[in-house]
């Protein structure tokens, strides 16, 4: 059997991990790595345990991104949609059952059983929450589903034919980013990419969250348009970007031109994050990283839903 090798790779939210807390992105990328297999060790196990643990926002969020994904391609293959309803009253049911099978799972299986599905804020009072916030957040999950229904994107992109649509979250994509003499792995989920009927490449982010602070999104959104560049040869100038807040009424569009300015200027902070992460590896190529190479944050409020913090002894109080 070939053996897995932990070889460095980077994407938009690992770096995004590493710059809260580089110690949590160990446990993450490097202290779970093996926690899979029963001759690993007690410790290895537990970490790779809580590292599959997903928070109520992350778990709400990727269920509105996999149900928006499927609904794509039912466009893109001109197949009628479902009801909004009957797919609002889908999503719920999900929910509904992992939620119960996370509140049920405590039985401590280590490693993880196949399947399994666990919620952080189920896994003691550090990080539960009254019963009645989880209603509100469900009920903006829906409110997010039903706003791709709403949104200017679908008439838009139904009227276009199947080939027009570059992506639609369906695969994972990879550039190769040079860091002093190391070709770097890039690798994004871009959420919908297609070439309007005006000739330009439109490239969305579905947001199911309320909008921040102006060009917030921007890092991410600059590699999208890196990427499209350098691997699809679309030129900058022909693409336009941006978040799409599914849940947010009046609807707001922040679609908008990025130049090679802006684009550099994000590949230049990029290669500085992945050239400090670098710098506490060890071995990238084999994956081997040391613990104590990997400072803990001393921003208490980081701390607070982070899976590890049993495992963190040195974290600020």
């Amino acid at each position: 059997m070939t053996r897995l090798v932990n070889t460095f790779s980077y994407s938009h939210s690992r770096g995004g991990l590493f710059r809260d807390c580089p110690r949590r992105y160990w446990f993450v990328r490097y202290g779970a790595w093996g926690g899979w297999e029963r001759s690993a060790d007690p410790a290895t196990r537990e970490i790779y345990r809580l590292s599959k643990l997903s928070n109520r926002y992350l778990w709400t969020g990727h269920h509105v991104h996999d149900r928006v994904e499927r609904l794509l391609a039912k466009v893109a293959q001109k197949k009628p949609l479902p009801q909004e309803e009957e797919e609002r009253s889908a999503l719920l049911a999900t929910l509904r059952s992992e939620y119960a099978a996370s509140k049920k799972d405590r039985s401590g299986h280590n490693p993880p059983r196949k399947g399994f599905f666990g919620l952080l804020e189920h896994e003691g009072r550090d990080f539960s929450i009254p019963d009645t916030d989880w209603k509100p957040l469900v009920d903006r999950a829906q409110e997010a589903l039903g706003g791709f229904y709403r949104s200017w994107v679908l008439p838009e992109i139904a009227a276009l034919p199947e080939e027009a649509i570059l992506d639609r979250d369906a695969e994972l994509r990879t550039a190769f980013l040079d860091v002093d003499g190391f070709e770097v792995p890039v690798h994004m989920k871009i959420d919908l990419a297609y070439r309007a009927s005006d000739g330009t490449v439109r490239v969305l982010d579905w947001k199911t969250g309320r909008p921040g602070s102006p060009g917030e999104h921007e890092g991410q959104l600059a590699l999208y348009a890196w990427y499209y560049e350098k691997e699809r040869g679309v030129s900058l100038e022909s693409i336009r970007l941006g978040p799409v807040y599914l849940a947010y009424r009046p609807e707001r569009s922040e679609i908008g031109a990025i130049d090679s300015g802006r684009v550099a200027a994000v590949l230049e902070a990029t290669v500085g994050t992945v050239r400090e992460i670098l710098s506490c590896i060890d071995d990238p190529v084999l994956g081997v990283a040391q613990r104590e190479r990997f400072p803990v944050t001393m921003r208490s409020f980081t701390c607070r839903d982070c899976p590890f913090r049993s495992l963190c002894p040195d974290r600020p109080r």
